[in-house]
């Protein structure tokens, strides 16, 4: 609150924007990335799908005490605890400061 009192005080308004990224890898749609990879980025041939094969065919289930949900296919997220995961999250958000201008 120290922050923002001096400014609503000078100020006719004030604006505070929060973004809840805590599930933000888990939103990441294969398509949308890998389209944005190759039109935005240039990334091609054996680099593109490198980075599909690294995406697809990924699975989860559930396990708790002795029962195991049905396995399901991911279609969306980037793997967590990955060096590539934030990088290539970073890149499918690279026009949102684009979108905000």
């Amino acid at each position: 609150m120290y922050y923002v009192q001096p400014t609503v005080v000078r100020l006719p308004f004030s604006l505070l924007c929060m973004l809840d990224l805590s599930c933000a890898f888990d939103t990441v749609d294969h398509s949308i990335l890998l389209d944005r990879l190759r039109c935005a980025f240039g990334v091609q041939g054996v680099d593109i799908s490198w980075i599909e094969s690294f995406l697809q065919d990924r699975t989860q289930s559930v396990h708790i005490a002795n029962q195991q949900s049905s396995i399901m296919k991911l279609v969306c997220g980037v793997p967590q605890g990955s060096v590539l995961g934030p990088i290539l999250f970073l890149v499918y958000c690279a026009d949102v400061m684009a979108i905000a201008h």
